[in-house]
């Protein structure tokens, strides 16, 4: 197996390793495996979503995806498509979103775009459909 074959297969690992933690709730994992200096962007509408901005470092990492996880749980999550290329790593899932407080659900697809330094994640992306969150949540939405 080639150098490029078993990066690739690192990746992959860690990825999965990612994606389980995230699911399960587990964050002292995804700290495990991010630089002190991460970032964490939840690309979306910060008027329609508290969560959507970026957050630098390990600890704002955390919080706000702790935060997300006591708001929603993600159940029945599947990868429907993981991309490899060098050190960066795009996954489309889909799953459903459940509201923790109101029990509301509904069906969410999304896009993750995972940077990696060496072995250590330095950028994670999560594009949210933040109207549909904000639905979900039934947050108040401006009436522009």
């Amino acid at each position: 197996m080639n150098a490029q074959a078993n990066r690739r297969d690192k990746l992959f690992s860690l990825i999965m390793q990612l994606a389980d933690a995230r699911l399960r709730g587990q964050f002292e994992v995804l700290e495990a495996i991010a630089t002190d200096d991460v970032v964490v962007k939840l690309v979306g509408n910060r008027a329609l979503s508290p969560f959507a901005g970026n957050y630098r470092g390990k600890a704002a990492g955390r919080a706000v995806l702790e935060s997300l996880s006591i708001e929603f749980e993600y159940r029945d999550v599947k990868l429907d498509h993981i991309m490899i290329d060098n050190d960066q790593v795009g996954m489309r899932w889909s799953g459903i979103l459940r509201n923790r407080g109101t029990s509301a659900q509904a069906h969410f697809e999304g896009f993750i775009h995972v940077i990696f330094r060496g072995e250590l994640i330095c950028e994670y992306a999560a594009f949210m459909d933040t109207a549909a969150i904000a639905q979900l949540a039934d947050w108040p939405q401006s009436q522009d």
